[in-house]
C-alpha cells in the first residue's frame, strides 16, 4: 500500500510538470530554452522514481497502472531508451493479460523483445519471457509456454538479486505442465518454485507454491482416488496455512481452513473438518468477508450432510442462502450508491452549464442591439457581397460533395470489410451495435501443423505470403458458403455460420466450406511439393451451439463472438487429426440425416478442459 501511494504521488508530481505531453502550448514557445531543458529534466527525473517504482510492483489495479506506464512509455520514446521501452513493453504485456485483451497482449509482448537489446539488464529478458508464458497460457498454447519458460530458466543466473521472474517462469511452467495433464511434471516445477522461494525469502511466493502444490494433488486424488494424494495436499495446506498467519493475511487464512475442511471431508474425517470450518468462521467475522462466509457454510452443509446429519446440513444450506442473499444485497446497495452520487454530480454540472447558458444569452441581446445599429449602413453592400459569394460558394460545394461522397464510399467499404454489414448499419445508425445472444450457430476453427517448424524453415516475407494465400482462399470459400470470418490469431482461423443474421442452414454452409478447405489444402500441397516447396498440412474442427456475438473495443472495431461454444470448436480442431473434419456430437446430430456426408464415429474422446466428447469425421 505504501508503494502504491508513493507511485501515485509520483505521477501526480510527473503531471504537473508536463509529464504526459512532450508538446508545449504555443503560448509557451517563447520561453526560454534554459527553462524547458530544465522541465525536461525534472520530467526525465520523476519519470525515473516512477519507473524505479513500477520494478517489483504487483500490478492490482489494470487499468490505472496501463494508464501510468503510458505516460512513462511517452517520456523514454523522446530519450529513446530502449531499454526501459523493453521492460515498460512487458508490464503492458501482464496487464492486458490481465484485462483479457490477449492479442494486444502478444503484440506489446513481442515489441518487448523487439526493443531489448545485449546491452540492457537480463533481468528485463526474464521479464518479457514471465508475462509471454502468461499469455501463451492465457491462449490455451501451453507447449510455447513451456518451451519458452524452459529456455529462459537456462538462461538463469544464480548470483541475480531478484527471483521475481524465475518464480513467474515456474508457476506458469507448472500450470501449463498440469494443464496438458503432466501432473508429476507440474509437481515438480511447482516444488522448483518453492525451493526458490524458501531461499529468496519471499513468503507470499512459498505460500502460493504450497497451495499449488496442494491443488496438484487434489486432481491426482480425483483421478484416482488415493488416499496417499490427500494426506500429502493436507500437509502443503497445513504449511500455507501457517505462513498465512505469518503475513497475517485474513482472507488466506480463511480460504487455508475452508481447503483443510473440504479434504478433510473427502477423508471422511468430519470432525476435523467442522474443527477447520470453526476457525474459518471467526476470522470471517463481519462484513468484509462476508462472500467467504456464504462459501464457508456451503461446506458445512456439505459436512453435515456427508456426516449423516440431513437436518444440519438443511440448516447450514438456508444460512449459506441468506448470507449470499447479504452478500448480493450489500453489492445493490453499493451499486445505487454509485448511480446516486453520479446522478448528484451530472445534475449539479447541469445547474452550472444553465447558469453559463443565461449569461451568454444576455451578453448575445447585448451584442445584437449595439450590431442592429450599424447593419442598415452595410446593406447593400453586403448583398452585393453575398450574390458573389454564393456563386464561388456553390461551385465549391458541388466539388467538396463530389470529394466527400468519394471518401464516404471507401469508408463504408472498409467498415463492411471489418464488419457484418448489419452491424455496420446499426453502428453508423447509433454509434454503438447491442451485443448479441445467438442460440444456435456453428462455429469453425483451422490450425496449420508443424507451423513452427516451417516458419524455421521459409523466410518471414515467404511465411506471410503462404499465410495470405491460404487465409484468401478461405475467405473467398467463407463468403461463398454465407459465413462470417471471425478472426485469425497466428496461423488459427476462426469463423461462424448462422450470425449476425441467424438462418437454418448454418451446420450444412459451416461443413461444406470446412470439406472445401479441405480440399484446397491438399490440391495446394499438391503443387507445392511438385515444386519441391514446403507447404501446410491443416487440421479442421466444427461444433454447434450458443454464443454471444458484438463489437470489441472503442478503436480498430472487430466483431468477435465468446462462450463455451467458441472453446469447445477449438477443442474439435486440436482433438482432430490431420486432413479430416473433425465435428462434435451436437454438429452430428443436425446433419446425421443428410445423405451428402459420410461420418465416421470416433466414439467419446478426452478434451483438454472439456472431459470426453463425442466427435465425428465427416467426408463427402
Amino acid at each position: 500500500m505504501k508503494k502504491l501511494i508513493a507511485i501515485t504521488v509520483l505521477i501526480l508530481m510527473c503531471q504537473s510538470c508536463d509529464f504526459s505531453n512532450g508538446e508545449g502550448d504555443e503560448s509557451e514557445a517563447g520561453m526560454e530554452s534554459s527553462s524547458d531543458g530544465n522541465d525536461t529534466s525534472i520530467e526525465k527525473e520523476i519519470a525515473d522514481s516512477v519507473y524505479s517504482s513500477f520494478i517489483d510492483y504487483d500490478f492490482n489495479d489494470p487499468r490505472n497502472d496501463l494508464h501510468s506506464i503510458e505516460q512513462l512509455e511517452k517520456v523514454y520514446k523522446k530519450s529513446h531508451d530502449s531499454c526501459r521501452l523493453a521492460r515498460i513493453n512487458s508490464w503492458k504485456c501482464l496487464i492486458y493479460d490481465q484485462l483479457g485483451k490477449i492479442d494486444s497482449s502478444m503484440a506489446v509482448g513481442y515489441t518487448a523483445l523487439r526493443y531489448f537489446n545485449p546491452g540492457c539488464d537480463s533481468l528485463i529478458l526474464m521479464s518479457i519471457h514471465a508475462n509471454l508464458t502468461s499469455t501463451f497460457l492465457s491462449l490455451g498454447e501451453t507447449y510455447k509456454a513451456i518451451q519458452m519458460a524452459d529456455k529462459s530458466l537456462a538462461m538463469w543466473n544464480e548470483k541475480w538479486t531478484s527471483a521475481k521472474s524465475r518464480n513467474g517462469l515456474y508457476t506458469n511452467k507448472a500450470i501449463a505442465h498440469v494443464y496438458q495433464g503432466e501432473f508429476e511434471q507440474g509437481l515438480t516445477t511447482f516444488k522448483e518454485l518453492l525451493n526458490s522461494s524458501r531461499e529468496e525469502g519471499n513468503l507470499t511466493e512459498e505460500m502460493g507454491a504450497n497451495n499449488n502444490i496442494s491443488a496438484v494433488f487434489g486432481i491426482l486424488y480425483e483421478n484416482t482416488e488415493n488416499r496417499s494424494y490427500l494426506d500429502s495436499a493436507e500437509l502443503y495446506v497445513l504449511e500455507a496455512l501457517t505462513i498465512g498467519k505469518q503475513l497475517r493475511t485474513t482472507s488466506d487464512i480463511i480460504m487455508h481452513y475452508m481447503n483443510l475442511a473440504s479434504i478433510a471431508n473427502d477423508k471422511k474425517e468430519y470432525k476435523a473438518a467442522f474443527i477447520y470450518l470453526d476457525s474459518a468462521s471467526v476470522y470471517s467475522a463481519g462484513d468484509e468477508f462476508l462472500q467467504l462466509s456464504t462459501t464457508i457454510e456451503a461446506i458445512r452443509s456439505t459436512t453435515y450432510e456427508g456426516a449423516g446429519d440431513l437436518i444440519a446440513a438443511l440448516n447450514a444450506l438456508r444460512h449459506h442462502i441468506d448470507l449470499k442473499d447479504s452478500f448480493l444485497d450489500s453489492d445493490k446497495v453499493k451499486a445505487i450508491s454509485e448511480m446516486q452520487e453520479k446522478y448528484e454530480s451530472e445534475k449539479k454540472e447541469h445547474q452550472i452549464k444553465e447558469l453559463e447558458v443565461a449569461s451568454l444569452n444576455s451578453a448575445l441581446r447585448e451584442e445584437v442591439l449595439k450590431r442592429n445599429r450599424n447593419i442598415y449602413l452595410f446593406v447593400g453592400l453586403g448583398v452585393f457581397l453575398i450574390s458573389i459569394g454564393l456563386w464561388f460558394r456553390l461551385r465549391f460545394t458541388k466539388k467538396a460533395k463530389k470529394e466527400l461522397q468519394k471518401e464516404k464510399d471507401i469508408s463504408e467499404g472498409l467498415l463492411l470489410n471489418i464488419l457484418p454489414e448489419e452491424i455496420a448499419k446499426e453502428l453508423k445508425e447509433k454509434g454503438a451495435a447491442q451485443a448479441q445472444l445467438i442460440d444456435q450457430v456453428t462455429v469453425l476453427f483451422t490450425d496449420f501443423k508443424g507451423f513452427t517448424a516451417l516458419s524455421e524453415v521459409l523466410s518471414p516475407e515467404n511465411l506471410v505470403k503462404e499465410i495470405n494465400e491460404c487465409f484468401s482462399a478461405f475467405d473467398y470459400i467463407m463468403e461463398k458458403h454465407n459465413i462470417e470470418k471471425i478472426k485469425t490469431i497466428g496461423d488459427a482461423y476462426m469463423a461462424a455460420g448462422g450470425l449476425p443474421t441467424r438462418n437454418e442452414t448454418h451446420a450444412i454452409d459451416v461443413v461444406r466450406a470446412a470439406l472445401e478447405i479441405q480440399d484446397f489444402m491438399l490440391k495446394h500441397a499438391k503443387e507445392r511439393k511438385a515444386r519441391n516447396e514446403p507447404f501446410f498440412e491443416i487440421r479442421i474442427g466444427v461444433h454447434t451451439g450458443p454464443v454471444v456475438a458484438g463489437i470489441v473495443g472503442v478503436k480498430k472495431f472487430q466483431y468477435d463472438i465468446w462462450g463455451d461454444t467458441v472453446n469447445t470448436a477449438s477443442r474439435m480442431e486440436s482433438s482432430g487429426q490431420v486432413g479430416k473434419v473433425n465435428i462434435s456430437g451436437f454438429t452430428y446430430d443436425i446433419l446425421r440425416d443428410h445423405k451428402e456426408y459420410i461420418f465416421e464415429s470416433r466414439g467419446k474422446i478426452e478434451a483438454k478442459g472439456k472431459g470426453e466428447i463425442e466427435m465425428y469425421f465427416v467426408t463427402k
